[in-house]
């Protein structure tokens, strides 16, 4: 099974958590995004779109976070990431949902211009940076109050709702700006119980050093075996 992604990129960081938490490793086909390898002919024979991850199980090619993750909790032995009852697999659905449509268009360019502009390139748009602070604190009060009466997204057990959330707030706390995050009583303690897994501590810890010249694929996949 291999999957190619960039250690940066936040979708790619979802796939690597639900294989951690799966206790499954797969080969990690290193796809240099910042020198724009996403675009080369090879890769959009994998992914029309341009985007990463990919799966390949086996010459079953698979693109769409949601796609590859639901699958890989079906899929590999291991605790489920998928709740037990119709309403909490519906929960599930809807923060998922959520995360893509009214987070993740805000925190986006707050990510990436704040973390990640001086390795693409060009001048930090601080007008984007502004506009998505004020335009995410709806999604961000939203899940907060799901909180209040839920230790996790989808009900009492740790899920893919989590996971799928869980990449934009590590780059928060990286780039200061998690007050977003310890403003938010419920979310605060939330994000305390789910990045203290060991399993993320593992996923995290692999998009901690720039990548702007390349690094050895080994190199990445031994810090994902620590």
């Amino acid at each position: 099974m291999n999957i190619y992604g960039h250690p940066w990129s936040i979708n790619t960081r979802k796939a690597l958590m639900t294989l951690a938490e799966k206790g499954h490793e797969a080969n990690f086909k290193l796809v240099m995004l910042p020198k724009g390898e996403h675009k080369l002919p090879e890769h959009i024979a994998l992914h029309p779109f341009g985007k990463v991850p990919v799966l390949d199980d086996d010459g079953f090619i698979l693109y769409e976070t949601r796609a590859i993750n639901a699958y890989l909790d079906r899929k590999l032995p291991g605790p489920s990431l998928t709740p037990g009852t119709d309403r909490d697999v519906a929960r599930l659905d809807q923060w998922t949902n959520v995360a893509e449509v009214y987070f993740a268009p805000h925190a986006m360019p707050v990510i990436i211009e704040t973390m990640f502009r001086k390795y693409l390139g060009g001048e930090k748009n601080v007008a984007a940076i502004e506009a998505g602070r004020a335009g995410m604190g709806t999604a961000l009060d939203a899940v907060d109050r799901c909180l209040a009466s839920s230790s996790y997204l989808a009900g009492g057990s740790f899920s893919l709702a989590d996971i799928h959330w869980m990449p934009y707030f590590e780059y928060f706390a990286q780039i200061g700006q998690d007050e977003e995050i310890t403003k938010r009583k419920h979310l605060a303690a939330w994000w305390e119980r789910v990045s203290g897994r060991p399993t993320w501590r593992k996923v995290a810890r692999t998009g901690a050093q720039p990548y702007e010249t390349g690094v050895a694929v080994a190199d990445i996949e031994m810090q994902l075996r620590q």
